[in-house]
């Protein structure tokens, strides 16, 4: 059975005589959490040659621990 639901319209706005498509609407605020990954991510980037220095470091001693394994 169909359910007949109305079509969905374009919203329009008159200003000033012109029609114009209205602003989108405000989004909710991010959480604390978005916040302060957004933060550490802005700084890794921000600090991106000690962030691959680091992860350089880390990887080759991974290797190192790895060396001698069977």
């Amino acid at each position: 059975m169909a359910v007949l639901e109305p079509i969905p319209q374009a919203r329009i706005v008159r200003n000033a005589g012109q029609l114009v498509a209205p602003p989108p609407a405000p989004r909710r605020p991010p959480g604390p959490l978005y916040e302060q990954a957004r933060s550490a991510l802005a700084v890794a980037i921000g600090l991106w040659p000690l962030t691959a220095v680091v992860l350089l470091m880390l990887g080759l001693l991974y290797f190192a621990g790895n060396y001698g394994a069977p």
